[in-house]
């Protein structure tokens, strides 16, 4: 499959098409991962599951960012 890059704000966006989507089971809400390849790059979404840090400690962390600052909100983005 081929595709190109889209101008979007500052940056550019790729589509990903919907049986990608479907085979993946991923949704606009999936944090995705980037990683440059042999030239390339490779994408790939993140497992939550894979982060080995509860949940409940992730939502607290996000709840507090604002309170807490610039750290915990690196912390958070984490998941």
């Amino acid at each position: 499959m081929t595709t190109k890059m889209h101008p979007y704000g500052g940056s550019h966006a790729l589509t990903v098409p919907a049986y990608v989507k479907k085979a993946l089971n991923i949704d606009e809400s999936t944090e995705l991962e980037i990683e440059l390849k042999d030239g390339g790059f490779f994408v790939k979404p993140i497992n939550k599951q894979e982060t080995g840090v509860d949940q409940e400690f992730l939502d607290f962390l996000e709840q507090s960012g604002e309170t807490y600052g610039d750290a915990t909100r690196r912390l958070v983005d984490r998941k």
